[in-house]
């Protein structure tokens, strides 16, 4: 499982890379194939991810202490609640968890405007997975989720986990996290389109219609 959720985070990595050169080349190469493709590797990183986090979630809901995160997280006497809420209480765990919901609005962006604006998509398709790929940097070199407790090169399992900390035990700061990221990650997706305007010299203020929907849900 701890290699599944590593090799996933490393594909997404990857592909984050082949979405941002895919787009730009695509459109400044006219080739149709190519943004095609950039746009397809949007929703294979959000499967990805989505993959991982979905290890993650399992390793916590499970106790699974053979993981660093779970074990420093989470513990067997934690409500059930709060086990899925360590998915974002130390700095692994949540760079993963902003990183999901990143890629979850760059995969809901491509599918809503696969037919319009198709002169800037590419851009702000590029924008986005530049963006992802920073994140992908810190998933996979900084503060990897999917570290293993070792002894001697050998992988042990720890009897029971420290706990999420008792601050963060109240389902006011259980949700208090999800909120901020749902805010601070949706801006890049006007962040993304000012950019695909301004490369593209867009007339007009169509692209501020399409992202006020989300500028006012973040």
């Amino acid at each position: 499982m701890e290699n599944l959720g590593s090799l996933a985070i490393l594909m997404a990595f990857c592909v984050a890379l082949c979405a941002t050169l895919a787009s730009v080349v695509g459109r400044v190469k006219r080739k149709p194939f190519l943004i095609v493709s950039g746009a397809r590797a949007v929703y294979c990183i959000w499967a990805l991810i989505t993959l991982a986090g979905g290890i993650l979630i399992y390793a916590l809901m499970t106790g699974d202490f053979r993981f660093a995160y779970v074990a420093e997280h989470s513990n067997r006497a934690l409500p059930t609640v709060y086990k899925f809420a360590a998915w974002w209480s130390g700095q692994e765990g949540s760079l993963l968890f902003w990183t999901w919901l990143l890629s979850t609005y760059a995969a809901v962006v491509a599918f809503t405007n696969r037919r319009r604006h198709r002169d800037m998509m590419p851009w702000v398709t590029a924008t986005l997975a530049t963006i992802q790929t920073f994140f992908l940097v810190l998933n996979n070199f900084v503060a990897n989720p999917f570290k293993m407790l070792a002894t001697d090169g050998l992988i042990v399992r720890v009897q029971d986990g420290n706990g999420l900390s008792p601050v963060l035990q109240y389902p006011a700061m259980a949700i208090h996290p999800p909120m901020l990221y749902l805010g601070y990650v949706g801006f890049a997706v006007p962040f993304a389109f000012a950019i695909g305007s301004l490369i593209t010299r867009q007339p007009g203020d169509a692209w501020i219609h399409t992202t006020r929907r989300w500028t006012l849900v973040t």
